[in-house]
């Protein structure tokens, strides 16, 4: 890379990264942000830096493991323990929503990288772009903080290194998906097969393929019991499929039709898919690189937990690397095929007009998929930020943020899914559910619902409150803070 590309190159990331930091900034800052999952990263990683096991008191009491539960339980994580030192440095939950946005931007010169060696220069610049503004990454800022921000550049890393024919590197860097997060174990068996379809190193791939597979069952079955999980706790597929991956993988080769109705149906799932392919004009079906894309998005649309289908989730984000360099690989074969000449006797000037117009197509279809990128981030995510709300602090969350200064630093507090993460830096929080935790503090927003309360469990909770000698010390805009001796 020259160094005005590179220059340029680090511009658009840092850019993209301000960009994905400011959103998930200013979610939090409205209140967008949430105990699930951002608050149990934040106690997590809070433990990491004060170099203890990665404990969240939010997890472990609302899903009864007790109050020294460490998230290695809950899914397999320990990459998290990266963050630590600056956690150290910056104490604050903001600094997660930073450090996701810098990872996923940390992916973008893999793919400008893996876009100039297959399309060229513009087309690199045009792609990398369309990349930064994923409808997918969009969504991922969204919903908080997760462990799969890694798995981002390290995905995008891997691919491109790959096909820069460092084989060695890239299998290196996969393996450290191991490291993210359980399931992606099955995506490192992807990609040795993918090595073996690629490369034909057809040992390395089938050492990777079996490492992955091993290391999915060690993490699942061994390590995250032994940090006081249950394996089959994530297990969401529908009863068909069976009780793990092996039996459900052979289940889908026997009932091919029956599956697919399955993945496509209610149309959440099918509209899921629409947004996963057609942005990129189903062009990523043409590559082999779609085979990692296979395990993360099955793990979503066979689900059987509605929780899991909507389009502003994080569980696509992880895709998002993978389907684009897959598309600019599919359209560099179909460059290739167009500069081809058929005749051995052809003119130079056939030659020339044939590279120029695969020169074209690159170009065209790269410039058609920043259109649509365009186009989606008025439907997406970023959107929000163009509406004049959006700058402004209401009165609503003035009584919100009045509401979580009213409760002391260093004491146990109940707070509601949504007050959670702005009382995680400086107390012991406990999400407020429908189980009384004697937390001296109680704060909770009476004028809404929140999750995972129902109307009649959140009316029965506050008239616990007031039962059992708690006395409101805060009230404005039904947010309302008690406190019991």
């Amino acid at each position: 890379m020259r160094s005005f590309d590179a220059v340029a190159v680090a511009a658009i990331s840092a850019v993209a990264a301000a960009l994905y930091s400011v959103f998930a900034l200013g979610e939090h800052r409205h209140f967008f942000t949430s105990a699930y999952d951002l608050g149990i990263f934040d106690q997590a990683v809070r433990s990491y830096a004060h170099l203890g096991a990665p404990v969240s008191l939010i997890k472990g009491v609302h899903n009864n493991f007790g109050t020294h539960f460490s998230v290695l339980g809950d899914h397999f994580s320990p990459i998290l323990a990266v963050l630590a030192p600056f956690y150290r440095a910056f104490p604050h939950v903001q600094t997660l929503l930073i450090a996701q946005g810098v990872l996923f931007a940390a992916s973008i010169p893999s793919v400008w990288l893996f876009t100039r060696r297959n399309l060229g220069k513009l087309p690199a610049y045009v792609i990398a772009t369309a990349y930064a503004l994923s409808w997918s990454l969009q969504t991922a800022l969204g919903d908080d903080f997760h462990e799969i921000a890694f798995a981002v550049p390290m995905l995008a890393v891997a691919i491109e290194r790959l096909d820069a024919g460092k084989v060695r590197t890239a299998v290196v860097v996969a393996l450290l998906l191991l490291l993210v997060k359980e399931d992606l174990g099955v995506v490192v068996a992807a990609f040795g097969a993918v090595i073996a379809l690629r490369t034909k190193h057809w040992r390395t791939g089938a050492i990777v393929a079996v490492g992955g597979i091993v290391a999915a069952f060690v993490e699942t079955r061994l390590l995250i019991p032994a940090a006081g999980g249950r394996s089959g706790y994530y297990w969401a597929y529908y009863a068909d499929l069976g009780s793990n991956p092996l039996s459900a993988a052979w289940h889908v080769i026997r009932h091919p039709f029956s599956t697919w109705h399955f993945a496509t149906s209610p149309e959440a799932k099918a509209r899921l898919l629409k947004w996963l392919f057609f942005p990129l004009g189903l062009a990523s079906l043409g590559s082999s690189f779609v085979l990692l894309a296979v395990p993360p998005i099955a793990e979503v649309v066979l689900s059987s937990n509605p929780y899991d289908w909507p389009l502003d989730s994080h569980y696509t984000a992880v895709v998002a690397p993978i389907l684009t360099m897959a598309a600019v690989d599919t359209m560099a074969k179909l460059r290739r095929v167009i500069a081809s000449g058929s005749a051995p006797a052809q003119a130079r000037r056939s030659r020339r007009r044939r590279a120029r117009a695969g020169w074209a197509l690159g170009a065209c279809y790269a410039a058609a998929v920043l259109v649509v990128a365009v186009w989606a981030c008025g439907r997406m995510p970023f959107d929000q930020m163009t509406k004049s709300w959006w700058s402004q602090t209401s009165a609503f969350e003035r009584a919100e943020y009045a509401a979580v200064a009213a409760v002391p630093s260093g004491v146990t507090v109940e707070a509601s899914d949504h007050l959670a993460p702005h009382l995680t830096d400086r107390t012991r929080v406990i999400l407020l559910d429908t189980v009384p935790h004697n937390a001296p503090w109680v704060v909770i927003d009476e004028g809404y619902v929140d999750w995972p309360l129902t109307p009649v469990e959140q009316r029965t909770r506050i008239s616990w409150l007031g039962s059992h000698g708690y006395q409101v010390v805060f009230a404005r805009s039904q947010i309302v803070v008690y406190h019991r001796e």
